[in-house]
């Protein structure tokens, strides 16, 4: 288990899906619908090329977010309720089977967002179980969301710091609340980078939160920050 696929909640957000613009319960009969055909293919990898090539025909006319970037249509439901790339290495048995892809293994299987590449340095996954906990109906938007956590890493000793003990989490749970406000975290393909430092603290407020939100998100952060540093001493 990583941050890609929890005990009980997965995030597909390179895959592109984010970046329909659709309401959620018509992603969700997209992702059916993949599967289902998907499924008929019963894993024989020379079908793989037409599913491909059918798939980004019919789905060419759905509204995107951004023009450039791609909408894989092998992302489908690995079991119930739980998306996932359906020609993953752990399904095919193929080490290279995601070279039917248009990203390719190698990019496929090498991508990392910065919550898992930190969370695989560590060795723990503490950021990543404090949201399947406290957001489990909106993981995939948020583990992904590396302007959030470029912000969330300027607290010291994040996340030891907030995510072990009850009165920082509460700050950090307010925080990403209004975050979930925004628009743009409806959207977030975990390709996005916040353009401006993380340690100018109030740009970044403004660039991860709606006006009305940002001088609460700026006292959930210094709180936060506060209690880490005394948590340090």
């Amino acid at each position: 288990m990583n941050a890609c696929q929890k005990n009980s909640v997965s995030c597909f957000a390179c895959c592109g899906l984010a970046n329909l613009d659709l309401p959620s319960d018509q992603k969700e009969a997209l992702l059916d619908h993949r599967t289902h055909e998907f499924e008929k293919l019963n894993m024989d990898f020379s079908r793989f090329p037409e599913y491909r090539q059918r798939r980004e025909k019919e789905e060419e006319a759905i509204p995107r977010h951004n023009s450039e970037t791609y909408v894989c249509p092998f992302l489908g439901y690995l079991e119930p309720r739980r998306p996932g790339c359906m020609i993953h290495p752990a399904r095919t048995g193929d080490p290279k089977s995601q070279n039917y892809s248009f990203y390719g293994a190698s990019i496929c299987l090498s991508y990392d967002c910065p919550a898992k590449d930190r969370e695989e340095e560590n060795g723990h996954s503490l950021y990543s179980d404090f949201l399947e906990s406290s957001f489990p109906e909106q993981y995939h938007r948020l583990i992904c969301d590396s302007e959030l956590y470029s912000l969330l890493e300027t607290i010291p000793d994040f996340p030891d710091s907030v995510c072990k003990a009850e009165k920082p989490v509460q700050w950090l749970i307010q925080l990403i609340k209004l975050r979930l406000k925004h628009p743009q975290s409806e959207k977030n393909t975990s390709f996005e980078r916040l353009m401006v430092r993380a340690t100018q603290q109030e740009a970044a407020v403004a660039a991860l939160f709606r006006p009305e939100d940002r001088e609460l998100a700026l006292t959930c952060l210094k709180e936060l920050m506060q209690l880490a540093n005394r948590t340090a001493h």
